[in-house]
């Protein structure tokens, strides 16, 4: 465990909650969220008591890791999605017992919200890891944009991933006192030197095809065919009918000898696959503050992205920009960005620079200054509540 970060504040040892469905080691997603809020827990942990309340899983248990308390909540054989749905409806009642000073709620697909300040006179943190409303609206043909903007008007306090997300959240709750903090990597990542080596394209990310736009990837390649002198790998993993979706849509596409899916990867692959990638595609439909963006980053990949507004805070000389989901806008990148070996130079080190922007204990400083600032906010207010008649 990197050192704590000097914490410059007061002296008082705070407890506080995350909540986010999932979780490390989930076999069903184990994304970027929950990898990003166990660096800044295990962060905040060597000073304050701190507990991420997860769903539960095959395998799972209530366990101590790197100094955070984590507690399962919902039941283990439900599988992904269905046990998402009975995490969110018993979440309320976890947050009921009030054995906290500020609980953080990371905003959860589909619902985004489980609506807890409406059962705690704790302070809530919104954590908005992503906004997906609009996209479970679009897929499933329910209101979740309604729901999920109804919900953020019910917080007074929010982190906010990039400044597009903050200026979701205040639209939908003009009093919220937010801040952006994104996601990171370790000091160690941002210093590396990595010995490069340029086989395929990659993407590295969850199996999702509606907000990671595997659809689109797919068809950009198609178009390309045989111009893109490299394979694309696709790493992760996901439910089982976006996997199912993946395999089949291959075979219709027939880019079986183009595509090469790896599965889910452990740490160590991982980090294979970025240093002998050529280039990262990321086609994402929306994002908050992916990891592997800066991770590539450090590798110096250069990465092509949509130009979405999530990441309107990562500037056009670290990555190529695309008009928004143009699929073959997005093929003919990917061609002229694997022929031209003096921009993906001038993009990786443009992107080495600005991943030094993410170092985890500096985000960690400011997530334990907001929150610290929250807890006694709410220490405050319950005292003035006590004193009334």
């Amino acid at each position: 465990m990197p050192s704590a970060p000097e914490y410059r504040g007061g002296r008082d040892r705070w407890r506080i909650v995350f909540s986010n469905y999932d979780a490390p080691g989930n076999p069903y997603y184990s994304g970027g969220g929950a990898r990003a809020i166990h660096e800044i827990a295990r962060r905040l942990a060597a000073r304050h008591e701190v507990r991420v309340v997860t769903g539960d899983y095959p395998g799972a248990q209530s366990e101590s890791r790197d100094g955070v308390g984590y507690e399962r909540l919902g039941w283990a054989k439900a599988g992904p999605r269905l046990g998402q749905l009975i995490y969110q409806v018993r979440l309320p009642s976890r947050a009921v017992r009030g054995d906290y000073d500020v609980w953080v709620e990371s905003l959860t697909p589909p619902f985004s919200t489980a609506f807890l300040p409406w059962f705690t006179r704790k302070p809530v943190v919104a954590l908005t890891q992503v906004l997906s409303g609009a996209a479970m609206a679009r897929k499933y043909r329910l209101p979740f944009g309604w729901v999920e903007r109804r919900g953020l008007s019910q917080y007074q306090f929010a982190v906010a991933l990039s400044s597009h997300l903050k200026r979701v959240v205040e639209a939908s709750s003009p009093g919220i006192r937010s801040v952006v903090i994104p996601n990171g990597v370790s000091r160690e990542l941002i210093d590396c030197e990595p010995r490069r080596a340029e086989e395929h394209v990659l993407f590295l990310g969850r199996i999702d095809v509606e907000q990671k736009g595997l659809d689109l990837l797919f068809e950009a390649v198609r178009r390309i065919g045989a111009r893109l002198k490299v394979p694309v790998v696709v790493a992760g993993s996901g439910a089982a009918s976006d996997e199912a979706w993946l395999g089949r849509r291959l075979r219709e596409l027939g880019l079986g000898g183009a595509v090469r899916w790896a599965g889910r990867v452990g740490e160590a692959e991982r980090d294979d696959l970025l240093r002998r990638a050529l280039l990262m595609a990321m086609p994402s439909r929306f994002e908050a503050s992916p990891l592997v963006l800066v991770e590539a980053f450090c590798h110096r990949v250069p990465v092509v992205v949509f130009d979405i507004p999530e990441l309107g805070d990562y500037p056009a000389d670290c990555c190529v920009k695309v008009p928004a989901f143009d699929a073959a806008a997005y093929g003919e990148a990917l061609v002229d960005l694997a022929n031209d070996p003096a921009r993906r130079r001038a993009l990786g080190e443009a992107g080495k620079a600005f991943a030094r922007r993410f170092d985890w204990d500096d985000l960690a400083r400011r997530y334990e200054d907001f929150l610290v600032s929250v807890a006694g906010s709410g220490r405050r207010a319950g005292a003035e509540a006590g004193l009334r008649p």
